[in-house]
């Protein structure tokens, strides 16, 4: 019986015996040869073949192999981007699906006739694309950035344990694992990385357990190994992300898989930028981008136009970054990507600041901002970070025309010293040292720096006074962390550490926790009070942290002193 096709309700016509087995083998062989295709990243001779073999299939009576070849189709045009292709594929294979367990449920007698499977091969069938077609949805869910669907899309893939067929038990975990990826890959697109901590958890797990060495399970052991150095990377632990990429790269080049090779590359060219070898990141990134292009992977495509663009910043090629920018730019709204839309145009604003063109730069933060407010993903951090960099646009603009730069650095401390604040007491939450390193290292450091810096170049000496009790109040680390990068450098690529009290998200400060290292409190300061006479320091701005981030930024305590 063959219900995928132009005439499912058709039964065929089985030929000679031996005709029909020499054919299905053949189209196993070709399946399989499609699945390699896939693997080395080779889609478009990967879908040729599934196609014609679509057509072949439907001579026989194999709906399974059929739903096979659905199946692959879905992964192949899940991992171009195709979503349309998904659903189609997914809509066919449930619809076939749907007919069989009709039959197997009784509710379907009139076609039980044309059935020409043994009852164990229709329930061995239903239960392996089933679990198929559950993680095309769940990759799909992903992919469309609806996490929520995808975490319980991966929940029902998980609990999904039929004992019934031991020998889907390899195929089921295969199929768990890379859904795992991809939904961890999705959330770290987001900015969720807290949220993918579990899933990255499980998926080194399940690459570290020693396979077969078959294609499948290097497959996977690439996939996530690049992934976990990627979310490495963008957590700032460069270090961890080194093994896992050069492990991942290795595989890659040991299998002639060009793409994932050179997206190994790709990741070990934004560990080197944010080391700041910039020599190195732009090796890498150069290596990387032919494989990329040609195999038309749109967000790394965007990626690798993001690095050439920050190289050409650095040397101070202002109209070669402001294309390479735009390519970055383009590539990503082509794929709908709000997130990077938006640094990708807090980036491109640096380029009009060196310029001195800063009505088009706070254009551009504009524009981000639309974008930031429009995305249902956004975080308190994101703001605290584009009110700073805008803060810096205007510090910019003080610095280049001082005849109105009073004005412009006042706007430029209400926007960065609440962000400072903010961003602060997040770093002063956190009982581990290493933690804590890490967040001011790269988030609250620099950011604490520029609210420093703007107000010294306003003048306001009990501005400065204030933010330097602030600090000697909050103790102090054991070590500091290094000189600062410069601003623009980070703007587009600023790591997301992962290492808070809870999600960075959701809690920016929590009670006073014990312990700590060096720290002498952990947690919101109290009030501090400077001055018998005048009221606590940093009021106004520690208000305003509260309004736009809703971070609590002071510790409902009775005032400090800290007169001697």
């Amino acid at each position: 019986m063959q219900l995928i096709g132009p005439t499912p309700e058709a039964a065929g016509v089985p030929g000679a015996p031996a005709a029909s087995y020499d054919c299905a083998m053949t189209i196993v062989g070709d399946l399989e040869r499609a699945r390699q295709l896939a693997f080395a990243a080779d889609e478009v001779a990967a879908k040729e073949l599934l196609l014609s073999l679509g057509e072949q299939i439907e001579e026989f009576d194999r709906d399974d192999l059929l739903l096979e070849v659905y199946a692959q189709l879905g992964e192949i045009y899940l991992v171009r981007t195709a979503y349309d292709g998904v659903e189609e594929a997914l809509r066919r294979m449930t619809d076939c699906l749907a007919v069989y367990q009709s039959i197997r449920s009784g509710t379907n007698p009139e076609a039980v006739a044309q059935v020409t499977m043994s009852v164990s091969d229709v329930d061995h069938m239903i239960c392996r694309y089933s679990l198929r077609v559950q993680f095309l949805r769940t990759g799909l869910a992903a992919a469309y950035g609806d996490n929520e669907a995808a975490e319980a899309g991966l929940l029902a893939l998980t609990d999904d344990t039929s004992t019934a067929f031991p020998d889907l038990a390899a195929e089921h975990a295969y199929l768990l694992t890379y859904g795992r990826i991809l939904c961890a890959t999705a959330l770290c697109d987001d900015d969720l990385h807290v949220r993918s901590v579990p899933l990255w958890e499980q998926v080194i797990d399940a690459i570290e357990i020693k396979g077969d060495g078959s294609e499948f399970d290097d497959f996977l052991l690439v996939l996530g190994a690049t992934g976990y150095g990627r979310f490495c990377v963008e957590t700032g632990r460069l270090a961890e992300a080194e093994p896992w990429l050069q492990r991942a790269g290795a595989r890659a080049q040991k299998r002639g898989w060009k793409l994932a090779t050179a997206r190994t590359q790709l990741e070990r060219s934004t560990a080197a930028w944010a080391a700041g070898d910039r020599a190195q990141a732009q090796s890498l990134v150069h290596e990387a981008y032919p494989a990329i292009a040609e195999h038309a992977r749109a967000h790394d495509v965007s990626r690798c136009w993001l690095y050439f663009g920050l190289i050409s910043l650095s040397i101070e090629a202002l109209d070669d970054a402001d294309e390479r920018f735009g390519h970055a730019e383009r590539h990503w709204r082509e794929v709908e990507k709000p997130l990077h839309i938006h640094r990708i145009l807090l980036q491109r604003s640096w380029v009009d600041v060196f310029r001195n063109d800063f009505a088009a730069a706070k254009e551009r933060v504009n524009q981000a901002l639309e974008l930031l407010d429009s995305w249902r993903r956004h975080s308190w951090l994101q703001y605290a970070r584009l009110d700073d960099h805008l803060g810096s646009i205007l510090r910019a603009e003080a610095l280049a025309y001082p005849d109105n730069a009073e004005a412009k650095l006042m706007q430029a401390a209400e926007l960065k010293v609440p962000a400072a604040l903010a961003v602060d007491s997040v770093r002063h939450s956190m009982t581990d040292a290493d933690a804590r390193m890490r967040w001011a290292t790269h988030v609250s450091a620099r950011i604490l720096a520029g609210a420093f810096a703007v107000a010294w170049e306003w003048g306001n000496t009990e501005l400065v006074s204030e933010l330097v009790e602030y600090h000697s109040a909050r103790g102090s680390f054991s070590t500091e962390p290094d000189a600062q990068p410069a601003d623009w450098t980070e703007t587009a690529t600023a790591a997301v550490p992962v290492d808070t009290v809870d999600e960075y998200a959701l809690v920016a400060a929590g009670s006073p926790l014990s312990g700590g290292g060096t720290l002498t409190r952990l947690g919101p300061l109290p009030p501090l009070q400077m001055d018998p006479t005048t009221a606590p320091i940093l009021s106004h701005y520690r208000a305003l942290a509260v309004e736009r981030y809703g971070c609590d930024v002071t510790a409902d305590e009775a005032a400090w002193s800290t007169w001697p």
